[in-house]
């Protein structure tokens, strides 16, 4: 399901004159959406099934670092479609999907999340990301 879902997120753009960041409000406006709704669904269960009232949302702590990491996510987001409109979905989408190779960069090296025959894994799995993405750069220059 993730994978039909991931790689088919961007085939509406291929029947708009829109491309790319043109994209960005409406996407922004059906996660603020989404997320509303997860949040009501998720206060009714906990008020109506468990009989518990929502966690405190720690709004003064927690404002600036979401801000920011939301920035942050954006800016990502925004570039993630200017590279998929530019080089195409099969590689650029490929391209941006290997943030995960990042992500576990950070958590191996700086917070040490891993460690021993886990990391072994990781680079395997590494490897298969690294030799899709230059199998699709190879059909793409066939």
């Amino acid at each position: 399901f993730n994978g039909l879902w991931g790689g088919a997120n961007l085939v509406p753009s291929h029947f708009s004159p829109y491309k790319g960041a043109h994209f960005q409000i409406s996407f922004g406006i059906g996660a603020l959406v989404a997320n509303l709704v997860v949040l009501a669904i998720y206060g009714l269960v906990l008020r109506c099934w468990f009989g518990r009232p929502m966690p405190s949302f720690h709004l003064r702590t927690m404002a600036l670092p979401g801000f920011v990491s939301g920035i942050l996510w954006c800016a990502g987001n925004f570039c993630a479609l200017y590279a998929v409109n530019s080089i195409g979905q099969g590689i650029g989408y490929s391209l941006v999907q290997c943030n995960g190779i990042v992500s576990g960069l950070w958590g191996i090296l700086y917070y040490r999340e891993l460690r021993g025959t886990p990391i072994v894994f990781w680079c395997v799995a590494c490897l298969f990301c690294c030799a899709g993405v230059l199998g699709l750069a190879a059909v793409r220059e066939a």
